[in-house]
């Protein structure tokens, strides 16, 4: 018996064709800290590599009890169908894209879908534990678990978030500033899709003072992505890109 509260195949694939038909009209080069999947592609067409650095798709609920946060939690059957049409989406961009993915099983699951999606499902999709739980912004994963452990995610993040430092972890600044150097010393192509976490993505964005009002109402929803555009002339630009697949967030 299908699951009421997932979201179902048939109205994921139309959120995804309104999508792809709106995506022609929408203009290049545009200044906003917040953009559709469609705006950030509309800068690739016109002349920027992006990076994104996308959350996973719709999972089931991490046990507080589990240290490796959900290491082993594969994705749900509307979260493996969100990951493919969000593929289908950037499919004008197959021909120049490379993919990273933390190794936790939710987010390998994810990138696959996006290449399943884009029309490469052999592509190559390697793993760094540096998108996982090996975090720049972590300072002791067992700390951080026993932090999040009485389910006070939000409360503990968004203190994370306006004061630079939390219990567990690493000085948000100088952690951003190594997640991005890193990124984009692994970053070749036109397109980047490096799957990762939602802690991650709050986190670099805030600090970039892309998003700085972050509650629970408005957090990374799946597939959501924080963004890194290479302008034509070397700059950077920074984004938060919201795919429109998902109405959900669920933090740990």
């Amino acid at each position: 018996m299908p699951n009421p509260r997932l979201p179902r195949k048939r109205e994921i694939r139309n959120n995804a064709l309104r999508a792809r038909r709106k995506y022609a009209t929408i203009p290049a080069m545009t200044q906003k800290k917040e953009m559709t999947i469609q705006e950030a592609m509309a800068e690739v067409e016109a002349g920027s590599r992006a990076l994104l650095m996308v959350r996973h798709g719709e999972r089931p609920r991490i046990d507080h009890e589990d240290p490796t946060f959900g290491a082993a939690l594969p994705l749900t059957e509307a979260g493996y169908a969100m990951s493919v049409e969000f593929g289908r989406i950037l499919r004008p961009l197959a021909d120049d894209v490379q993919f990273l993915s933390s190794p936790l099983r939710r987010t390998r699951m994810t990138a696959a879908g996006i290449a399943e999606g884009m029309g490469i499902p052999d592509a190559d999709i390697p793993t760094d534990d540096l998108l996982g739980n090996s975090s720049f912004y972590f300072a002791d994963q067992l700390e951080v678990f026993d932090l999040f452990r009485d389910g006070s995610f939000f409360e503990k993040i968004f203190a994370y978030f306006k004061d630079g430092r939390q219990r567990g972890f690493n000085d948000l600044a100088s952690a951003t500033d190594r997640l991005e150097e890193w990124c984009i010393s692994r970053f070749s192509a036109r397109l980047g899709i490096f799957a990762t976490h939602d802690l991650y993505n709050g986190a670099f964005l805030h600090a970039r003072g892309v998003k700085t009002d972050f509650d629970e109402t408005n957090w990374i929803r799946f597939l959501d992505s924080a963004a890194i555009f290479i302008r034509p002339d070397g700059t950077r630009a920074y984004a938060l890109v919201r795919a429109g697949l998902s109405d959900r967030s669920r933090g740990i």
